[in-house]
């Protein structure tokens, strides 16, 4: 499905805070058989798929019937209550899904069926966050009497009713590497004449012919798991995984989806009126680009369509707004077609807006869930979905990324520039200890580039709940209860480079701080994690592996914190500064005192001209990271004086 919902922060956020917009939701594959459990799961290995096969009978025009056959092993109770109730979704206008046989193996043999007569489609559970206007629809299994050392059986046929793409396949999966795969494997049947593309890690892959037909075979299994397995990279980039197509190339496909979408961008009176209306009186084209990025991006309300062809193929831009919504492929083909009205081009541009950095050697919908615009004429690429983004600025996990550009003119397959110089924050905090051991004080944060968008984001999460409630609960998950609020420089989809937002707080008393306790210097009401975190990886993954590959970015971080001590009470000790260094990074703290205040100066600036932090880069910065990690553990200490404690 393209357009689908994507985190947008990366693991930026302060802890205990969440974007109003930011959201992240699993990647799924494009088969039923071997489901990606989620690394806790797979930690102590409860579930074990015993048998998993998966066979695909394609037509000429694209058509197909898979018969899915799955074996899964519940080794636990909880493992048992995980996947006691199996949904199995399916697009009602283009799928049909039936259900042959379904039961619970208990150990000694006997088998407890289901009544598949007795299985409703239903709705699938919406996401509380964006709703979801679908014809997606659910059966779900519900195992009886399914405990821990039973397996769960089923087969299920899928008929594919109307291909996205006429003629053509696009399929592909991926498996988990923390889950026991005793056999997983499958076979696509193609008429000859119909070549079939395979690209596959992990897996072996073989074909032969059989009559007017070849088929095609995958085999995988993974009888050594892995206990954990943490990384920030999608599955598609990295886990055990296949790519089948008929598309011999990125050109063929980006052509066929171009043709499929473009009567989508056609301009009809309202449009050429919405349009003109928004641009009334500015004759610059790029003034004009820009007015109509913003109208689109504060106009139209981002919702995930997945109606048939709708979760591929975008609605018509006059639809998309006469109705005030649409998904991300439908605020490309509006933002299109009001540009056109202006005789401005542009193209709709397929890329993954989560955690894939690489595309298969041939086409696949499977890593390109979301859709982005570039903007010939002036070089850039923009996104509208983002909703708070200044023109021509992305969110980050979209820098440096292949791309697919929806034309018919060839040259498809491009890249987004990496994030230039230029981005990042500055967090200022002034704090004040009271001799109950009570901190008050204020916090500016100020952000500019991607960071702004995070910024704006979170302070259109502020005002959704409340400036008061909203401080109050940041200052609990940062681990200093207390009251507060806060104030936006202006509203956040006001257009410009930067954006602040101000926190004031009065977190309440704690004694243990007077009493020469050491305690970390308050960062108050902090809205982004420490510095040092998030450009070349993430502090708090100490344990992933110096040769996982991790996203980075270009940019600089800074924090001023600031505190003064109550009379009566001085510091036992300064902690000693830091300077961290490496090719592509570096940190420094600085620590001062002048009187009863207390000063941290923070600083981190990474420099780098790739997506990813591999091989020796990648091994560099993760040592740093750790001793960023370090330096932040620094803790204050206070003894009181003489006169004070008499």
């Amino acid at each position: 499905m393209i357009c689908a919902p994507r985190s947008l922060d990366g693991g930026l956020f302060s802890v205990g805070f969440k974007s109003h917009r930011a959201f992240s939701r699993a990647l799924l594959a494009a088969t039923v058989l071997v489901p990606c459990w989620s690394a806790a799961q797979g930690a102590d290995l409860p579930i074990e798929t015993v048998l998993s096969t998966e066979d695909i009978v394609v037509q000429k025009d694209g058509t197909f019937v898979a018969t899915d056959h799955f074996e899964i092993l519940a080794k636990t109770d909880a493992a048992a209550h995980a996947i006691g109730q199996f949904p199995l979704s399916y697009s009602e206008a283009m799928e049909a899904l039936d259900i042959d046989e379904a039961y619970t193996l208990k150990p000694d043999g006997r088998k407890l069926p289901i009544d598949v007569t007795a299985i409703q489609a239903q709705l699938p559970h919406g996401s509380p966050n964006i709703p979801m206007y679908n014809d997606q629809r659910q059966k779900v299994l519900i195992f009886p009497d399914l405990a821990g050392g039973d397996t769960i059986v089923a087969t299920v046929r899928r008929q594919l009713k109307k291909p996205f793409f006429p003629g053509e396949v696009l399929h592909g999966s991926f498996f988990s590497t923390t889950v026991t795969i005793r056999d997983a494997h499958g076979s696509l049947s193609l008429p000859k004449g119909m070549p079939l593309y395979l690209d596959a890690e992990g897996m072996t892959l073989s074909q032969e012919e059989q009559g007017d037909r070849v088929l095609y075979r995958w085999r995988h299994a993974n009888l050594t798991p892995l206990a954990e397995d943490i990384a920030l990279l999608a599955p598609t980039d990295r886990n055990p995984r296949y790519f089948a197509t008929t598309f011999k190339d990125y050109d063929s496909f980006a052509a066929a989806y171009a043709k499929l979408s473009a009567p989508a961008e056609e301009v009809t009176p309202k449009i050429q009126e919405q349009a003109d209306s928004i641009t009334a009186g500015v004759t610059d084209r790029r003034q004009q680009a820009e007015l109509i990025y913003a109208w689109v991006a504060s106009h139209i309300r981002y919702v995930g369509l997945e109606l048939g062809q709708g979760s591929v193929i975008p609605h018509a831009a006059d639809a998309v707004l006469t109705n005030g919504y649409g998904d991300c492929k439908d605020h490309a083909v509006l933002f299109g077609a009001l540009l056109k009205a202006k005789g401005i081009a542009s193209e709709v541009v397929l890329i993954n807006g989560s955690k894939g950095y690489t595309l298969p050697k041939h086409p696949s919908l499977l890593p390109l869930n979301h859709a982005i615009t570039w903007l010939p004429e002036f070089k850039l690429y923009v996104d509208t979905t983002a909703g708070v983004a200044p023109f021509g600025v992305l969110p980050f996990p979209e820098y440096g990324k292949p791309v697919v550009h929806a034309t018919t003119a060839g040259h498809a397959l491009r890249q987004v520039p990496v994030l230039a110089a230029g981005s990042g924050t500055q967090v200022s905090t002034t704090a004040k200890l009271g001799v109950d051991g009570a901190l008050s004080g204020e916090t500016v944060t100020t952000a500019t580039g991607p960071f702004s968008v995070i910024l704006r984001q979170m302070a259109q999460g502020i005002q959704a709940q409340g400036s008061e409630q909203a401080a109050t609960a940041q200052l609990q998950a940062l681990g200093t209860p207390g009251t507060g609020g806060f104030t936006m420089a202006s509203a956040p989809t006001d257009p410009g480079p930067n954006y602040s937002v101000t926190g004031r707080f009065a977190a309440d008393p704690m004694p243990e701080r007077l009493s020469g306790a050491g305690f970390a210097m308050p960062g108050g009401l902090r809205l982004f994690n420490p510095v040092g975190n998030f450009l070349m990886g993430l502090l708090a993954l100490p344990r992933m592996k110096d040769t996982e590959p991790t996203p980075c970015y270009t940019g600089r971080t800074a924090e001023d914190l600031s505190l003064e001590l109550p009379q009566g009470y001085h510091l036992a000790s300064l902690p000693k500064d830091a300077t961290i260094t490496t090719d592509t990074l570096t940190y420094a703290s600085h620590w001062s005192q002048d009187g009863q205040v207390v000063r941290l100066h923070r600083d981190f600036e990474a420099h780098i001209d790739q997506a990813l932090c591999t091989g020796d880069v990648r091994k560099a910065a993760a040592k740093a990271l750790l001793a960023i990690a370090a330096d932040h553990r620094a803790t204050l200490s206070l003894t009181a004086d003489h006169a004070a404690t008499q």
